[in-house]
């Protein structure tokens, strides 16, 4: 019984410093499962108020659609009756079909000043969310790594280019209507990506050799829903590069 006895406790002696390396490995894993957790919330939300603030530009762009193709519709009309109008050789009537032609023009170019305006603001914010979204994904990595007490954690977030409004003039002219491009909600998307490098500190590292790294992503897109565009959360996109 003694002999059982004193081999059960060498046993569990052999075995203490296993035990403690799981229950470290456990508590580190946690710790980076906060990390990534807060890292994902940071990107999602900072890109979810970033579309908001362009979704109404988005909408009233497409909006003046109509507009356009009405402008358009008149200005065509003014080209025909000048076209008659010298024919018949009446100054006149030459003289109010110029005034009509260049009324709509106007008309026409200050539509198109109100498209850019509304491409521009939206470009603007998008590349202000993109540049805040990156400021406090180093934030939040900063702010997690306390907790972290037996891991050390490298965070490196990806150069990822500035989004814009991903919009295109069907046919080139002045005031012209605008369509999502191909693939919208991918060229849209407010999208980062982030790679962490991982290595164990004491005492794990002790029983434990472990130093690797793997990349994350996220994404907030704008789809078209049954009444009006909405932000839309997507898993954003990997890159091939082997992690640093």
């Amino acid at each position: 019984m003694k002999n059982q006895n004193g081999f059960a406790a060498i046993l569990i002696l052999a075995l203490l410093p296993i035990l403690l390396s799981g229950l470290f490995l456990v508590a580190a894993l946690m710790g980076f499962l906060q990390l990534d957790l807060a890292m994902k919330h940071t990107c999602r939300s900072e890109g979810m108020q970033g579309q908001e603030k362009v979704r109404p530009h988005l909408e009233k762009l497409l909006s003046l659609n109509p507009k356009s193709i009405k402008l358009k519709t008149q200005w065509l009309a003014a080209q025909a009756k000048l076209a008659a109008a010298v024919a018949s050789g009446n100054p006149a009537a030459i003289a109010a079909a110029e005034q009509r032609l260049l009324q709509v023009q106007s008309w026409r170019q200050a539509l198109e000043a109100q498209q850019k305006q509304l491409i521009q603001q939206s470009n603007l914010q998008l590349q202000r969310s993109h540049n805040s979204t990156r400021a406090q994904l180093y934030r939040t990595s900063r702010e997690n790594q306390t907790r972290l007490n037996f891991l050390t954690i490298k965070t490196q977030i990806e150069n990822e280019s500035l989004p814009r409004l991903a919009v295109r003039p069907d046919f080139p002219d002045t005031a012209p209507t605008y369509s999502p491009e191909q693939s919208f909600e991918l060229r849209q998307a407010l999208a980062q990506r982030w790679q962490y490098r991982i290595a164990l500190r004491p005492p794990l590292s002790s029983f434990l050799k472990a130093d690797f790294g793997f990349e994350k992503a996220c994404a907030v897109t704008l789809t078209k829903g049954p009444v009006q565009w909405k932000t839309q959360i997507t898993k954003g996109r990997y890159s091939l590069k082997s992690v640093w």
